[in-house]
């Protein structure tokens, strides 16, 4: 899946993060679930070139877990690669073969959802044609051969950069588009640095506050998974820092030695314990405080899920 083209060594600031990553084009293709309904066949007490309706073709748990599932796969490429631009996967390479059995994963529970929903298709046309009763168009129910062709995921990796073919039709603009790469990569190493600090301070900050007391003395509730984000940033930050960030990663090393043999159980059980995580995260906190910048434009999800 992964396209291997020609491209000009971008020239500093921003040729290194250009070797180290790729960008990953993904493709999600559903099945549309809605259709306008004309204002002819809506009886309102308004204005009818005002009205916009519209009216959903199925009603479907089958195709909502689809839905769902697509809504996890975005997620995980948006936790998983670096910023760049909205909708732009940034790949560090020492991350490729983990997300590409995990998009393989992925694929395969989906293909198994698919099935599922072709399975229920023709039980939920005939449901669709007793509720939706003069609404129901057959028309908008294709085969079940043509419903499965809507369903894809796919995805590839490119190389960031300018074509040297360009250079041979014209030398302008061969270099104007070799100035555009050099500054985007070079104002990427500089969000992704800002980023990356923010997202550990964002996680320190978190488990700091759910190691404290509640005001009665007892301690707060500790999920699992507020930990092992953490952890999982920790774990991967190496192949992540493209831009070779020194001063977080000797955060990150302190945090690594914090939690090292440490049990999300032990946090929740031993006072003692408790104590010493939040008192080195809190100061981990301190520094990043220094670290991070105020223009930082990504939002992160820390939910207590």
């Amino acid at each position: 899946m992964a396209t291997a083209l020609p491209i000009l060594e971008i020239e500093e600031p921003g040729a290194d993060l250009a070797r180290k990553t790729v960008f990953i084009k993904l493709h999600l293709g559903l099945l549309g679930n809605s259709r306008k309904v004309s204002s002819s066949q809506v009886e309102v007490d308004a204005d009818k070139a005002l009205i916009r309706v519209s009216k959903n073709l199925l009603d479907s748990p089958e195709l909502q877990a689809i839905r769902s599932l697509d809504g996890d796969i975005r997620r995980y490429l948006y936790d998983t690669c670096l910023p760049f631009d909205v909708g732009i996967h940034l790949l560090p390479l020492g991350l490729i073969e983990a997300v590409d059995e995990r998009l393989r994963e992925f694929k395969a529970q989906r293909d198994e959802l698919v099935e599922a929903f072709l399975l229920a298709y023709p039980r939920l046309c005939q449901e669709a044609a007793l509720r939706l009763r003069t609404l129901y168009n057959p028309t908008d129910y294709p085969p079940v051969d043509e419903v499965r062709a809507c369903f894809t995921l796919s995805w590839q990796y490119i190389s960031y950069g300018v074509p040297e073919q360009l250079g041979e039709i014209s030398a302008r603009i061969f270099e104007t588009e070799r100035e555009k790469a050099a500054e985007a990569m070079s104002q990427a190493c500089d969000e992704i640095q800002q980023v990356m600090r923010a997202s550990l301070l964002e996680m320190v900050n978190h488990l700091r506050d759910r190691l404290a007391d509640q005001p009665d003395g007892k301690p707060q509730r500790l999920r699992e998974s507020t930990v092992q984000k953490l952890r999982e940033f920790l774990t991967t930050f190496n192949l992540r820092n493209v831009v070779d960030d020194q001063e977080l990663k000797e955060q990150v090393e302190r945090a690594q030695a914090l939690l090292e043999g440490v049990s999300t159980d032990e946090l929740r059980n031993m006072p003692l314990v408790r104590a010493s995580v939040r008192e080195g995260m809190a100061s981990i906190a301190a520094q990043m405080d220094v670290l991070v910048s105020d223009r930082v434009s990504r939002k992160f999800r820390f939910d207590e899920a």
